[in-house]
Protein backbone atom coordinates (compact mmCIF):
# COMPACT_ATOMS: atom_id res chain seq x y z
CA UNK A 1 0.00 0.00 0.00
CA UNK A 2 1.32 3.29 -1.03
CA UNK A 3 -0.53 5.37 1.51
CA UNK A 4 1.04 3.61 4.45
CA UNK A 5 3.76 5.79 5.89
CA UNK A 6 5.63 2.92 7.51
CA UNK A 7 6.47 1.43 4.12
CA UNK A 8 8.08 4.67 2.84
CA UNK A 9 10.43 4.90 5.77
CA UNK A 10 13.24 3.14 3.93
CA UNK A 11 13.11 5.59 1.02
CA UNK A 12 14.15 8.54 3.19
CA UNK A 13 16.77 6.76 5.23
CA UNK A 14 20.27 7.84 4.07
CA UNK A 15 22.29 6.14 6.76
CA UNK A 16 23.20 3.41 4.29
CA UNK A 17 24.61 5.87 1.81
CA UNK A 18 28.42 5.49 1.95
CA UNK A 19 29.22 8.76 0.20
CA UNK A 20 27.31 10.79 2.75
CA UNK A 21 29.03 8.97 5.58
CA UNK A 22 32.47 9.52 4.04
CA UNK A 23 31.74 13.24 3.61
CA UNK A 24 30.70 13.53 7.20
CA UNK A 25 33.85 11.77 8.37
CA UNK A 26 36.03 13.85 6.05
CA UNK A 27 37.37 10.84 4.16
CA UNK A 28 36.44 12.06 0.68
CA UNK A 29 37.65 15.00 -1.38
CA UNK A 30 35.30 17.85 -1.99
CA UNK A 31 35.05 18.17 -5.75
CA UNK A 32 32.19 20.63 -5.88
CA UNK A 33 33.29 24.26 -5.96
CA UNK A 34 30.06 25.27 -4.30
CA UNK A 35 30.84 23.12 -1.27
CA UNK A 36 34.53 24.06 -1.19
CA UNK A 37 35.87 26.32 1.53
CA UNK A 38 36.98 29.69 0.11
CA UNK A 39 40.75 30.10 -0.12
CA UNK A 40 42.22 33.60 0.11
CA UNK A 41 45.46 34.58 -1.53
CA UNK A 42 47.77 36.02 1.13
CA UNK A 43 49.82 37.87 -1.51
CA UNK A 44 47.01 40.31 -2.18
CA UNK A 45 47.36 43.64 -0.39
CA UNK A 46 44.49 45.29 1.30
CA UNK A 47 43.50 48.50 -0.49
CA UNK A 48 42.72 50.23 2.76
CA UNK A 49 46.29 49.64 3.93
CA UNK A 50 47.60 51.10 0.68
CA UNK A 51 45.35 54.15 1.04
CA UNK A 52 46.36 54.57 4.68
CA UNK A 53 50.06 54.40 3.80
CA UNK A 54 49.61 56.94 1.00
CA UNK A 55 47.72 59.32 3.29
CA UNK A 56 50.39 58.97 6.00
CA UNK A 57 53.11 59.73 3.46
CA UNK A 58 51.21 62.80 2.22
CA UNK A 59 50.69 63.98 5.80
CA UNK A 60 54.39 63.48 6.55
CA UNK A 61 55.36 65.55 3.49
CA UNK A 62 52.90 68.23 4.54
CA UNK A 63 54.35 68.33 8.06
CA UNK A 64 57.86 68.46 6.63
CA UNK A 65 56.93 71.44 4.45
CA UNK A 66 55.31 73.17 7.41
CA UNK A 67 58.37 72.48 9.55
CA UNK A 68 60.78 73.92 7.00
CA UNK A 69 58.54 76.98 6.56
CA UNK A 70 58.48 77.44 10.33
CA UNK A 71 62.26 77.10 10.51
CA UNK A 72 62.67 79.71 7.77
CA UNK A 73 60.27 82.03 9.58
CA UNK A 74 62.14 81.60 12.86
CA UNK A 75 65.48 82.24 11.12
CA UNK A 76 64.08 85.39 9.49
CA UNK A 77 62.70 86.56 12.86
CA UNK A 78 66.06 85.91 14.53
CA UNK A 79 67.89 87.82 11.77
CA UNK A 80 65.48 90.76 12.10
CA UNK A 81 65.87 90.73 15.87
CA UNK A 82 69.67 90.68 15.54
CA UNK A 83 69.58 93.54 13.03
CA UNK A 84 67.38 95.58 15.39
CA UNK A 85 69.72 94.87 18.30
CA UNK A 86 72.75 95.95 16.24
CA UNK A 87 70.98 99.13 15.15
CA UNK A 88 70.13 99.99 18.77
CA UNK A 89 73.71 99.41 19.90
CA UNK A 90 75.04 101.46 17.00
CA UNK A 91 72.69 104.34 17.80
CA UNK A 92 73.65 104.25 21.47
CA UNK A 93 77.37 104.24 20.66
CA UNK A 94 76.98 107.02 18.09
CA UNK A 95 75.04 109.12 20.59
CA UNK A 96 77.76 108.57 23.18
CA UNK A 97 80.49 109.47 20.67
CA UNK A 98 78.57 112.55 19.58
CA UNK A 99 78.24 113.69 23.18
CA UNK A 100 82.02 113.51 23.58
CA UNK A 101 82.79 115.41 20.31
CA UNK A 102 84.02 118.95 19.96
CA UNK A 103 81.84 121.44 18.05
CA UNK A 104 84.12 121.21 14.99
CA UNK A 105 83.89 117.39 14.93
CA UNK A 106 80.08 117.62 15.18
CA UNK A 107 79.92 119.94 12.15
CA UNK A 108 82.18 117.60 10.17
CA UNK A 109 80.02 114.60 11.09
CA UNK A 110 76.85 116.51 10.12
CA UNK A 111 78.37 117.33 6.70
CA UNK A 112 79.27 113.65 6.18
CA UNK A 113 75.70 112.61 7.09
CA UNK A 114 74.22 115.12 4.63
CA UNK A 115 76.54 113.86 1.87
CA UNK A 116 75.70 110.23 2.61
CA UNK A 117 71.95 111.00 2.58
CA UNK A 118 72.29 112.88 -0.72
CA UNK A 119 74.23 109.96 -2.21
CA UNK A 120 71.57 107.50 -1.03
CA UNK A 121 68.75 109.63 -2.53
CA UNK A 122 70.64 109.90 -5.83
CA UNK A 123 71.11 106.14 -5.91
CA UNK A 124 67.40 105.65 -5.22
CA UNK A 125 66.43 108.19 -7.87
CA UNK A 126 68.67 106.87 -10.63
CA UNK A 127 68.63 103.23 -9.65
CA UNK A 128 72.13 102.93 -8.25
CA UNK A 129 73.23 99.45 -7.30
CA UNK A 130 74.72 98.74 -3.90
CA UNK A 131 77.88 96.73 -4.59
CA UNK A 132 79.17 96.89 -1.04
CA UNK A 133 80.15 93.86 1.00
CA UNK A 134 76.88 93.98 2.93
CA UNK A 135 74.84 93.09 -0.18
CA UNK A 136 76.54 90.12 -1.78
CA UNK A 137 80.22 90.04 -0.93
CA UNK A 138 82.04 87.72 1.45
CA UNK A 139 80.97 89.79 4.46
CA UNK A 140 77.28 89.58 3.61
CA UNK A 141 74.98 88.04 6.19
CA UNK A 142 74.82 84.30 5.71
CA UNK A 143 78.04 84.20 3.66
CA UNK A 144 81.21 82.66 5.02
CA UNK A 145 84.36 84.72 5.19
CA UNK A 146 87.66 83.08 4.47
CA UNK A 147 90.90 84.00 6.21
CA UNK A 148 92.28 85.96 3.23
CA UNK A 149 89.10 87.94 2.50
CA UNK A 150 89.17 91.70 2.77
CA UNK A 151 86.88 93.03 5.48
CA UNK A 152 85.24 96.33 4.55
CA UNK A 153 83.39 98.02 7.38
CA UNK A 154 81.66 101.27 6.52
CA UNK A 155 79.71 102.02 9.65
CA UNK A 156 79.35 101.02 13.26
CA UNK A 157 76.81 98.30 12.49
CA UNK A 158 79.36 96.53 10.28
CA UNK A 159 81.93 96.72 13.09
CA UNK A 160 79.45 95.32 15.62
CA UNK A 161 78.39 92.51 13.26
CA UNK A 162 82.03 91.57 12.63
CA UNK A 163 82.81 91.68 16.36
CA UNK A 164 79.88 89.36 17.06
CA UNK A 165 81.06 86.86 14.41
CA UNK A 166 84.61 86.93 15.78
CA UNK A 167 83.29 86.43 19.32
CA UNK A 168 81.25 83.40 18.22
CA UNK A 169 84.27 81.90 16.46
CA UNK A 170 86.48 82.42 19.51
CA UNK A 171 83.86 80.87 21.79
CA UNK A 172 83.45 77.79 19.55
CA UNK A 173 87.22 77.48 19.19
CA UNK A 174 87.69 77.76 22.95
CA UNK A 175 85.22 74.95 23.73
CA UNK A 176 86.58 72.82 20.91
CA UNK A 177 90.14 73.14 22.24
CA UNK A 178 88.97 72.12 25.69
CA UNK A 179 87.43 68.99 24.21
CA UNK A 180 83.89 69.95 25.21
CA UNK A 181 81.30 69.88 22.48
Amino acid sequence: MADNWDDSDDDWDKSDDEDELDKRLGLTKIDDQKNAVPVFDDDEEDLTLKDQAASEKAAQLNLKAKGSALAKKKAADAAAKEELELARKAMALEAEMEANMTPEERRQMERERVEADAQAMTDDLFGGVDDGPSSNGPGAPGKAMMSGDKVVMKDLKDHLRHAKKVGECIQVSFWYNLGVE
